[in-house]
């Protein structure tokens, strides 16, 4: 024991004391940051844009419509509209307006028919069709005349019609097991991917870390005196668990960089327009973290030991990238149904993967942060992963215990089997 602690001491200092691991820790939290108050500061203006309203539609339609573009706002990212109507068919024009378009003489073009009251129908053409805010400006407009002409024989005032087709506006947030309120939806499937992304790229990055150490070691021969004093599978443990113990400090300092940015959501809410419900689904109670940190753990332990013992059997940086890629794969499963498992987090997806020893640490957390998970299927989750882990580690243990002391080309399938028979 006293021997894995030494390791794990060694592993942890020698990375701790790199400036790579000083950079990443700092810089991940300022990325993290920045992408929350940078939409907030970047605002663009609106700008102008000139439309041609071939007017076709019963009489008055076009003009409320064309006031409606051109009402001013009080918003800094309203488009200012220039508006040409014209009440020539569509047909004896289309190809100026085209080509006019081509010419950047206008932006577009919008189309309003004779029967737009009974189909709704009105056709948009523009060189920038994805410009969205044009097209909901539009949108908005021809939708709130057409309905005001439909109701106009009712003798209902415009206001009334604006209120009577008024939609509703949805606060949807989370409950949690203690009967308090979260995050929003946005804000908390916001969350879950965050947790995903960076579990999955930690647990693969250190994972390669501990491949490349092995692999160093093993061609610099530093591993045949190593092992005279230290066993195999000591030193296998111990540099997985020293590799461990960085990614929890690295994760501990971005925990509290985030409890303090948290501290700070009046202040970020009022100088950057941030939603303060943006910030409830950080405030995590004991059992979340818990929960997070379990995971994560097996998780790595599970991912680093097949790095290890993949890292004892190449002799070139080559072989080893080209064995990275097979032990990444599982983890890239649960992209598949990221969608799903953030949308539905108790559908059949998200529970298969979430007992799955390869993709529940990182598909369990998202699900936990997401709902309230039943004790039994957590419980049930920890098992099976812990089961997984105990297998992987033997197995590994054994193809370590062999490859760190073979040199030569890469063992076939058939070798591993003899060396595992061997161990």
């Amino acid at each position: 024991m006293h021997n894995v602690l030494l390791i794990i001491r060694r592993e942890f200092l020698e990375r701790v004391r790199t400036k790579a691991f000083v950079i990443g820790t700092v810089l991940f939290p300022v990325f993290m940051i920045s992408m929350m108050v940078l939409p907030a500061l970047i605002k663009p203006g609106g700008g102008d844009r000139t439309l041609v309203l071939v007017d076709q539609s019963p009489s008055g339609i076009g003009a409320k419509v064309e006031q409606l573009l051109k009402a001013p706002s009080a918003d800094k990212q309203a488009i200012r509209y220039t508006i040409e109507r014209s009440t020539q068919p569509l047909e004896a024009q289309r190809a100026s307006l085209n080509a006019r378009v081509e010419k950047k003489e206008i932006d577009g073009y919008v189309v309003i028919g004779a029967d737009v009251l009974q189909t709704s129908k009105v056709m948009y053409r523009a060189r920038d069709v994805t410009k969205v805010r044009v097209v909901q400006d539009l949108d908005r407009a021809l939708s709130a005349v057409v309905r005001q002409e439909r109701m106009a024989g009712t003798g209902l005032t415009a206001a009334q019609v604006a209120q009577l087709v008024k939609g509703v506006d949805i606060d949807a947030a989370r409950v949690t097991g203690d009967g308090k309120e979260s995050g929003s939806m946005m804000a908390t499937m916001a969350t879950a991917y965050v947790i995903f992304f960076l579990f999955m790229q930690l647990i693969t990055l250190y994972g390669q870390n501990a491949m490349r150490s092995v692999l160093e070691e093993k061609n610099n021969r530093i591993v045949e005196v190593i092992i005279s004093s230290v066993r195999p599978m000591h030193l296998m443990a111990g540099k997985i668990l020293g590799l461990a113990s960085v990614a929890l400090l690295q994760i501990s300092i971005w925990v509290s960089f985030t409890a303090l940015v948290a501290s700070q959501q009046e202040f970020l809410s009022r100088r950057f327009g941030m939603s303060a419900s943006a910030f409830s689904t950080l405030h995590m109670g004991p059992a979340m973290w818990a929960t997070l940190l379990v995971f994560f753990f097996l998780g790595f332990i599970l991912y680093a030991a097949m790095y290890a013992a993949a890292g004892s059997t190449v002799t070139s940086e080559q072989e080893a990238q080209q064995l990275a890629l097979p032990m990444m794969l599982p983890l890239f499963v649960p992209v598949v149904f990221i969608a799903s498992i953030l949308m539905d987090p108790m559908g059949t997806p998200a529970r298969v993967l979430s007992m799955i020893p390869f993709t529940s640490p990182v598909v369990m957390p998202m699900r936990a942060v997401s709902t309230d998970i039943p004790l039994l299927e957590l419980a049930a989750s920890v098992s099976l992963l812990l089961v997984g882990v105990t297998a992987v580690v033997w197995l590994a243990g054994k193809i370590y215990r062999v490859g760190i002391l073979s040199t030569g080309k890469k063992p076939t399938l058939a070798e591993l089997g003899r060396w595992l028979r061997a161990a």
